[in-house]
C-alpha cells in the first residue's frame, strides 16, 4: 500500500488542455506532505501538448504519466457520442493499468476544479465496494437501467477500490453488458458502469462531485462544470465559479495572454446580450440568449451528459 495518491485522466488532445486546469487546481490546493501522480490516458496526445502539461511541475514536485492506446480497443462500443469522444470509455481500463501497490485510484473528469486537498477522500472505506462515487439524483435512467438499488451515480468522479475489481476483466463486463443493453443506453459509459456496478457502490457526501445543478452545496471539495452551457472554458457559460476555473487556467502553459483574455471577456459581454448557439449535446436544439432571456429552438432527441 503506498500513500501516492494516484489520479487518473481520460482525454483526447483536444481535451487535455481543460484537464491540466483540474490537475493544476488539485496541485494548488494539496497537502504538501502527499505524493501526487497523475496518469493520463489517451490515444492521440502531442508531444508538444505533453511538454505544457510537464509545466505543471511549477506549481509542486508531482509526477506525471502519458499512457498511450489504440482506439481500436473501443471499436465495438458503436454509439452516437454527441459531445463526448471515444476516450469517454478509457476509464474502463484504469483498473487494469494502475501501479500493484496501489488499493485506491480516483478518476476524475477533465471538466472540474479541486478546492482543497483530497485526503479526505482518499481516506474513505470502501470496503466491500467497487467505488465510491456521488449519485446523480433524480436521474431518468434509474428506471430505465431497472437498477436495484433506485440509486445512479455520475461517473466523473470515481474513488475506485482495486481491491474488489476484478483488473483483467472491467471492459470485458462493459463490453458484454453493452451488448446486452444497448438500446436502453444513453449515457454511454456512465450507463454501463451503474448497470455493472448497481448495489456495488458507496455513496458519499455531496461535496466530492457538484453539478452544475446543484446550487446549495456551500463547501464543494470538487466542482463540476456540466452541461453544454457551463462549460467554462467557453465564454457564453453562466457558471457561477467559471472566475474560479479561469484562476486555475493562468496556472498553466495553456493559459490566455492578456489580449486573448480581452477578447473572451468581450465575447461573453456581448453573448449576454444575443447569442445563438447549436446545443451539441442534440441533433436539432439550439440555444438563444437575448437580453437576459434565455429560450431554446428546435427538437430535442436523447437525453445526454
Amino acid at each position: 500500500m503506498t500513500n501516492t495518491q494516484h489520479i487518473y485522466f481520460c482525454a483526447d488532445n483536444k481535451y487535455v488542455p481543460f484537464a491540466t486546469v483540474t490537475m493544476a487546481s488539485i496541485l494548488a490546493n494539496a497537502d504538501k506532505n502527499t505524493p501526487i501522480y497523475f496518469h493520463i490516458i489517451g490515444d492521440d496526445i502531442s508531444e508538444q501538448t505533453e511538454q505544457k502539461v510537464n509545466q505543471l511541475k511549477n506549481i509542486r514536485s508531482v509526477d506525471i504519466d502519458f499512457i498511450k492506446i489504440s482506439q481500436d480497443i473501443f471499436k465495438d462500443f458503436k454509439m452516437d457520442m454527441g459531445y463526448l469522444s471515444q476516450a469517454a470509455f478509457y476509464r474502463f481500463l484504469i483498473p487494469s493499468l494502475a501501479p500493484l501497490d496501489a488499493d485506491k485510484v480516483l478518476y476524475l473528469d477533465g471538466d472540474m476544479i479541486v478546492t482543497g486537498p483530497l485526503n479526505e477522500l482518499f481516506a474513505q472505506d470502501l470496503d466491500g465496494f467497487k467505488a465510491g462515487v456521488v449519485e446523480e439524483k433524480g436521474a431518468f435512467q434509474v428506471q430505465n437501467l431497472s437498477l436495484k438499488s433506485g440509486r445512479y451515480f455520475n461517473s466523473g468522479m470515481m474513488l475506485l477500490n482495486l481491491k474488489e475489481i476484478n483488473k483483467d476483466t472491467l471492459l470485458v463486463e462493459a463490453l458484454e453488458y453493452y451488448k446486452k443493453h444497448k438500446e436502453k443506453i444513453v449515457c454511454h459509459d456512465q450507463d454501463i458502469l451503474n448497470g455493472l456496478w448497481d448495489e456495488k457502490v458507496k455513496f458519499l457526501e455531496q461535496k466530492y462531485n457538484v453539478p452544475s445543478f446543484v446550487k446549495k452545496e456551500k463547501n464543494p471539495l470538487i466542482i463540476h462544470y456540466t452541461g453544454f452551457m457551463k462549460k467554462p472554458w467557453a465564454y457564453f457559460s453562466r457558471h457561477p465559479q467559471k472566475k474560479l476555473w479561469l484562476k486555475y487556467l493562468q496556472l498553466t502553459a495553456f493559459r490566455k495572454t492578456g489580449w486573448e483574455m480581452f477578447w473572451f471577456k468581450f465575447k461573453e459581454l456581448l453573448s449576454r446580450a444575443f447569442l445563438f448557439v447549436k446545443d451539441p449535446t442534440h441533433k436539432k436544439y439550439y440555444i438563444v440568449h437575448f437580453f437576459g432571456i434565455r429560450f431554446g429552438l428546435g427538437s430535442k432527441d436523447d437525453k445526454r451528459r
